[in-house]
């Protein structure tokens, strides 16, 4: 063999030696958390080799957290200041110990598919408490894991946002694939008006909840338009809880525009108003959301500035129903009306086992026997100019099916396109006359 013939075989040899080490490693990321993003490849995350690093007190001044040594949270954590978490970087958590982001104070985790931050339980036994987001304070999650979190002893979050009275309410919580897992109270909790910040995405939560709230997510009713795209299935409930109650502030209502977003999962909901004599909103809500309500409680919008549109389709309807285990007609109020935007719409919708009382009289012609109550799954308090409620279901209502409540014309009719079963009353009442009077014998359609 000539030398050049020598040197070319030795070249070939040391460049498929090179290749043979160039393989693509399989990807450590969070389960579930789907394919990474251009550029965010590396080597996956070796086992950390300085010594630990302790954590307590107050961050008054920003701090990077290096992957090399692990971190511990030896006592609560109060960060005034931006902490930001390198990729690789395993934070261990002691026992019911927490961090608390207040005003200024911001935790930036930096975590790629193959080199995600982790926040675990110093021991595997005991949870650690929760991320805290106070007024002023916020958090910026990407890639990152929670485990092993929420005080199962008052049922505390993993996180929590306390923060809020506004509107439109702050949104100091983003997240972008992150799994928070084993919380032993819910994955996340929005108090006051908060919300997730916008662009957030890929929200993971499994394998979390207590007694008793066993949700993976518990929001005020303003965070309704802010909650990301993710998994909520694997929980003790697998279902989303809206209520007025952990709003913990005076704002108790729907008070901006949100779209319910369909997530895979049902909402269940302690009440809903949408709008205020100090706020209008919209509410849309995505068709295949299931709305579950809980009893005794209505879905309603304030007046006519403020606006429900629920448009399913045959294959995806918008369900509202009732929250109980075994539903029966009556559990819940219905959807009420008091003001009526042009904007509102009811299509492809199911309203089921609603009826319940309303404590309204005076509205309509066909009374229920034995009281004025006028109680159905759908009120309707002012004459629309069409027929908004179209191609739609009303099932076990335990009063009228579609009160039409207003003083004024019948001719808004809504029985062509809709259907009714199992419907007590009326599947629509008569309205009274311009005059507030009644004919002397209102027809009362049945349902089968």
């Amino acid at each position: 063999m000539n030398p050049c013939s020598r040197r070319c075989v030795l070249t070939l040899l040391m460049m498929a030696s090179a290749l043979s080490g160039c393989q693509p490693r399989e990807p450590s990321g969070p389960p579930d958390a789907g394919q990474p993003d251009a550029g965010q490849s590396g080597p996956a995350c070796s086992t950390p080799t300085g010594a630990p690093i302790e954590h307590q007190g107050t961050v008054s001044v920003s701090e990077t957290w290096s992957a090399s040594s692990p971190h511990v949270v030896v006592g609560d954590l109060l960060v005034r200041a931006v902490v930001t978490v390198e990729p690789c970087t395993v934070v261990r958590m002691g026992p019911a110990r927490s961090i608390g982001l207040d005003s200024g104070g911001s935790l930036v985790t930096a975590g790629t598919q193959e080199r995600p931050v982790r926040f675990e339980p110093q021991d595997a036994s005991q949870p650690w408490g929760q991320f805290r987001i106070y007024t002023g304070g916020s958090a910026r999650l990407t890639w990152t894991v929670l485990s092993g979190g929420g005080n199962p002893s008052s049922a505390e979050a993993t996180v929590r946002v306390s923060a809020g009275a506004e509107l439109p309410g702050p949104r100091p919580l983003f997240v972008d694939h992150v799994t928070i897992e084993g919380s032993r109270g819910p994955g996340v909790v929005l108090n006051g008006t908060s919300g997730f910040a916008e662009g957030s995405t890929a929200l993971v939560i499994r394998d979390s909840g207590s007694s008793a709230r066993p949700e993976p997510l518990a929001i005020n009713p303003n965070a309704l338009g802010t909650l990301p795209s993710g998994t909520y299935t694997g929980n003790r409930s697998d279902t989303l809880f809206v209520s007025p109650g952990v709003a913990s502030s005076s704002v108790t209502y729907v008070g901006v525009d949100a779209t319910v977003r369909a997530l895979g999962v049902p909402y269940v909901l302690d009440g809903l108003q949408v709008g205020s004599s100090s706020a209008r909103a919209t509410v849309t809500v995505e068709p295949g959301v299931e709305l579950r309500f809980q009893p005794n409680t209505t879905l309603r919008v304030y007046d006519g500035r403020s606006a429900l549109i629920a448009v399913g389709t045959a294959s995806r309807p918008v369900v509202f129903t009732s929250a109980r285990a075994t539903p029966a007609a009556g559990d819940w109020a219905g959807i009420r009306f008091d003001g009526l935007s042009p904007d509102s719409r009811l299509e492809s919708v199911w309203v089921r086992h609603a009826g319940g009382a309303c404590q309204c009289s005076g509205y309509g012609c066909n009374y229920l026997p034995g009281s004025f109550d006028v109680s159905s799954a759908i009120l309707v308090f002012h004459q629309p100019g069409a027929p908004f409620i179209a191609n739609s279901r009303i099932e076990d209502s335990a009063g009228h099916g579609i009160l039409r409540g207003w003083n004024g014309s019948d001719a808004v009719d809504f029985l062509a396109t809709n259907s009714f079963a199992r419907v007590s009353g009326c599947t629509q009442t008569t309205p009274r006359d311009i005059d507030g009077r009644c004919p002397s014998s209102p027809p009362c359609p049945r349902s089968p």
